[in-house]
């Protein structure tokens, strides 16, 4: 992985945060971790944009349509694009974004390297089911007519039972949708038996939110380990799985796996968030013929949405702020 501490050229390092967490006990680490993140709710609103731009596609749809045209061209890398923006409380704030993610699907057409992943308290999920069931029927029907793939997004824990519902609701009315399950939640495994029959199409990580012991893993590498023995499980029941993930030595496991159970490169896929410099590993799995998506959000909310990333996920705040130090040290 490409995590080491950017020096500076007389060989000082430029983030003393990092090497504190690097000698930190574990509960030490989750300190200093809420210090970075405090400490960029401080930073210039610039700053942040600055820090945030490269995993950003930007404030319009005009520029997130561009973006995911150009990675194609230039890289071979599929997309999924979402809009910034959710939690909504607010009937109309609802329609706007069913009909700006409606946007998205007629400037995408039937293209095959990008669909739309959407969440669900976009719709009105928190304010009404029903009335986000309407809007999630909507924007299901535009996509089934030029043949579009929906993803699901799933939130936090509060969301998951009305998540799951709602996505039974939809299977068989429109066939190409998917949905999204967290390797962190004790759950899963019970969710992914439950749904066996429908075989969904699956995007599988770790999940980003912050949940209590008593309803997710704490731990790091007990999540990663959760995520392979799911993936298993789904495999096993012949599912389509997108595997959401940055870290090297889970993909080396997960592709090992996928030999052992001989499964295809068109049966699976990898996906990871835009920015997070990971070029040699995504270029290595589609060299394999293995599709490699990438999770390209855009909108005005992008200040919430990257406060909200740096807030629940550690690892990404510190990949942040070693690239920030990298371009300030010229490298």
């Amino acid at each position: 992985m490409q995590s080491a501490t950017p020096q500076h050229p007389g060989g000082r390092p430029w983030d003393s945060i990092t090497l504190l967490e690097a000698g930190a006990p574990a509960a030490g680490r989750g300190l200093l971790f809420r210090l970075r993140s405090r400490l960029m709710r401080l930073a210039p609103r610039p700053l942040v944009r600055m820090m945030a731009r490269p995993y950003i596609a930007g404030e319009t749809r005009a520029e997130a349509v561009a973006l995911v045209r150009q990675l194609q061209t230039s890289s071979g890398l599929s997309s999924t694009i979402d809009v910034l923006g959710e939690d909504i409380r607010d009937a109309a704030e609802a329609g706007i974004m069913l009909r700006e993610y409606m946007a998205i699907l007629d400037d995408l057409g039937s293209s095959p390297y990008a669909n739309i992943s959407v969440k669900l308290s976009a719709l009105g999920q928190a304010l009404d089911e029903d009335l986000c069931a309407r809007n999630l029927e909507t924007l299901l029907a535009r996509a089934a007519a030029s043949g579009q793939f929906v993803r699901f997004d799933m939130e936090d824990h509060t969301t998951t039972d009305s998540t799951l519902r709602l996505f039974r609701r939809m299977v068989g009315r429109f066939p190409r949708i998917g949905v999204v399950l967290q390797s962190r939640l004790h759950r899963t495994g019970d969710d992914i038996r439950a749904l066996a029959p429908l075989r969904p199409n699956v995007r599988l990580c770790l999940g980003i939110y912050r949940e209590p012991a008593a309803i997710a893993l704490q731990d790091k590498p007990a999540m990663k380990e959760r995520l392979l023995e799911l993936l298993r499980m789904m495999w096993e029941n012949g599912q389509y799985v997108g595997i959401a993930t940055h870290d090297e030595p889970v993909i080396r496991r997960a592709l090992e796996l996928a030999a052992a159970m001989k499964r295809t490169p068109e049966q699976y896929e990898f996906q990871m968030l835009l920015g997070v410099p990971r070029a040699a590993i995504q270029n290595e799995i589609l060299s394999r013929g293995i599709r490699m998506r990438l999770y390209v959000p855009y909108g005005e909310q992008w200040y919430h949405y990257c406060l909200r990333r740096l807030d629940n996920n550690p690892d990404m705040a510190r990949m942040v702020f070693q690239n920030l130090m990298r371009k300030a040290a010229g490298r």
